[in-house]
């Protein structure tokens, strides 16, 4: 299947302090805890601009801004990017601060695309979980409509969609898997998940 990993990495971190993606945990970057547990595929990084030299360094290719129509409008942005650069069927998108995330789960998600939906989004304890999702390519429409209403919440853009939701049931998630890191005790001192 056609499926590009798209990792937002764009946001300011203004919670955290500085930008989570380039934040060392145990050993390696925020982004890399997610990048190791992504589908076999293509991948790429729309960064924040603070952040282009440090994913170089790092070896990472397909590393992009938000086009400039769009910058600065969150995840929407991110997303609209992703599909405007690199033609695919399908995107699971994840956000760079969500480092316990596992490939079991992204490839149960994959199993349910299929010509009927625009999304597959987890349920995970009764809120869904749009930044690690997969989106098609006929999503590009609603996001383009949603930036240029200035409606930038993804649940503005999941009312447009016909959405396939997936129970933490389903794919037999962990208990911290789905754990945004918005500051850093957010982050267990032990390394645990």
């Amino acid at each position: 299947m056609d499926i590009v990993n798209v990792i937002l990495a764009g946001g300011a971190s203004r919670r955290f302090g500085e930008p989570k993606a380039s934040y060392m945990y145990q050993g390696k970057p925020l982004y890399e805890h997610v990048k190791k547990q992504l589908l076999n595929g293509q991948m790429v990084i729309i960064s924040h601009p603070s952040l282009l030299t440090f994913f170089k360094e790092r070896g990472e290719r397909d590393v992009w801004l938000d086009d400039e129509e769009v910058l600065g409008c969150g995840p929407l942005a991110g997303m609209y990017t992703a599909m405007q650069k690199q033609e695919a069927a399908w995107y699971l998108v994840t956000a760079c601060d969500m480092p316990f995330v596992r490939r079991e789960t992204a490839e149960v998600l994959s199993s349910y695309c299929n010509e009927h939906v625009d999304a597959i989004i987890p349920l995970v304890q009764g809120r869904l979980q749009p930044l690690f999702a997969l989106y098609h390519r006929r999503c590009l429409p609603s996001i383009d409509a949603c930036l240029k209403e200035n409606q930038l919440a993804i649940k503005e853009l999941i009312q447009r969609l016909k959405v396939c939701i997936v129970s933490e049931e389903e794919l037999n998630v962990t208990p911290n898997e789905f754990r945004n890191i918005n500051k850093r005790s957010d982050l267990p001192e032990n390394g645990m998940i």
